[in-house]
């Protein structure tokens, strides 16, 4: 997908102050030479004279007495991932200098490092995207000019914009579901039906397929006997995002550290393509006001939707809206909640979701340095030389100790509780899940 600006009329240009001076001294030596009848006055003005005459020719030549070809801007991607690369070209005419200025982004680098290049009737820059979300591009300055610097214009090029949808990370976690609840899939459910996954060999009772037939125990046994599956089905999965509050991390790690915001997006990115591949159906809903709700739907289409819908998250919104609730969800619905855990209203709709049937798991999605207490060593934290009397690390370290007894509420709860490091925070959640779904139960009397 491409942008461009439209072209416009006309631009006008202008001589620069190098023809005019150049007119104004060989004017002025043609001038004296004939007053003080000194024909070699006329040698120290001559050849910028001569200049101007042939800028003045050229010019005419090519048709741009008063107007050159206005420049046009094209963004050859509108969407890119985290660390992809768009392109910027701005075109005029062959035989045209053209330089233009691009301010830096945000979370963005521009190459050439300082964003600026000049070219002959084309330039091309490169802004090469950090972190997900929008990068506004522009507005950008041009200046053109002819070849020999006599004529020039400017234009600004109103701003583009480029959506940075999240990496396209794959999650190093099982397929399993603790609870399917669709009528067919790829999860093994408990109910015995149409399926590849034997679940025992029984005697042939009518209605059986015949293609189900065990031969090899019924010439033993010299009975019919048949091969029972499992029935194979999708599920629900339910992603709730909490961007209530973005938490930045601790002001001495690296600049860029993700937030509390970024490892939210980033789980939920992962998560969704993780089940949306296995063809479940997949739905997002953001206890905050950034993303926004994301209406249950399977395949690559809804992988687009939702990645559109992240990249759309603003981040420069901080104003305050009242957090929104969920209702009701379907019982047996694999809901995975990404939270830094430090909302109270994001702590009571866990324990809704729990009440509903669903199935939860808590993703924790509060920077690592936030509250680390190994940095201080008994001394007051200095940042850029200097102490802080507001003792900041020291008050994060209080609010993680009480947000631990949270998480071990949550876990004594039967919701477990895992801390987002990347492709593999969920493998050991869902294993567990899925081993204690197929665990033996006792019955009770």
């Amino acid at each position: 997908m491409t942008s461009s600006t439209p072209q416009l009329s006309e631009l006008r240009t202008r001589p620069t102050a190098a023809l005019v001076r150049a007119a104004v001294i060989g004017g002025g030596a043609l001038a004296l030479a004939l007053l003080l009848g000194r024909p070699e006055i006329i040698l120290a003005g001559l050849p910028m004279l001569i200049w101007a005459l042939v800028a003045l020719a050229r010019r005419l030549q090519r048709g741009e007495e008063r107007t050159v070809v206005d420049p046009t801007q094209r963004v050859n991607r509108c969407s890119i991932e985290e660390g992809g690369t768009a392109a910027v070209t701005v075109r005029t005419s062959p035989g045209t200098l053209t330089a233009a200025t691009l301010p830096m982004p945000r979370a963005a680098d521009v190459a050439p490092r300082h964003g600026s290049l000049a070219g002959d009737g084309e330039v091309r820059l490169r802004v090469t995207a950090h972190r997900w979300g929008r990068i506004r591009v522009g507005p950008m300055h041009v200046l053109v000019a002819d070849a020999l610097g006599a004529y020039r214009a400017q234009r600004t090029l109103p701003r583009a914009e480029v959506q940075v949808v999240p990496a396209s990370t794959v999650l190093d976690a099982p397929v399993e579901v603790p609870t399917p609840v669709g009528v067919s899939g790829v999860h093994l459910s408990r109910r015995r039906g149409d399926g590849t996954a034997l679940s025992e060999v029984r005697a042939f009772r009518p209605g059986d397929r015949l293609h189900r037939i065990n031969w090899r125990v019924t010439s033993r046994t010299g009975e019919l006997h048949t091969n029972a599956t499992f029935t194979e089905q999708d599920t629900d999965v339910l992603i709730v995002t909490d961007t209530i509050a973005d938490v930045a991390p601790a002001p001495w790690v690296e600049a860029d550290a993700p937030t509390s915001l970024d490892m939210t997006v980033r789980a939920t990115s992962a998560i969704a393509r993780h089940y949306l591949t296995a063809g479940d159906r997949v739905s997002v809903f953001d206890i905050g006001h950034l993303i926004g709700a994301v209406p249950p739907g399977s395949g690559p289409r809804q992988l687009r939707v939702l990645t559109a819908a992240l990249s759309r998250a603003g981040r420069d919104d901080g104003a305050f809206r009242a957090p929104r609730r969920l209702r009701t969800v379907r019982p047996g619905t694999l809901t995975v909640v990404c939270t830094p855990l430090l909302s109270k209203d994001t702590i009571t709709q866990i324990g809704v979701l729990v009440s509903h049937g669903a199935d939860v798991i808590v993703v924790d999605t509060l920077p690592p340095s936030i509250g680390d207490v190994s940095v201080l060593r008994g001394t007051p934290m200095r940042v850029d030389g200097q102490v802080s009397d507001r003792f900041w690390p020291e008050a994060w370290a209080m609010r993680r100790l009480l947000r631990g007894r949270t998480v071990r509420e949550l876990r004594e709860a039967g919701v477990p509780v895992t801390t987002w490091e990347g492709p593999s925070s969920l493998a050991p959640v869902l294993l567990s899940l899925a081993t204690a779904r197929s665990a033996p139960r006792m019955r009770r009397s």
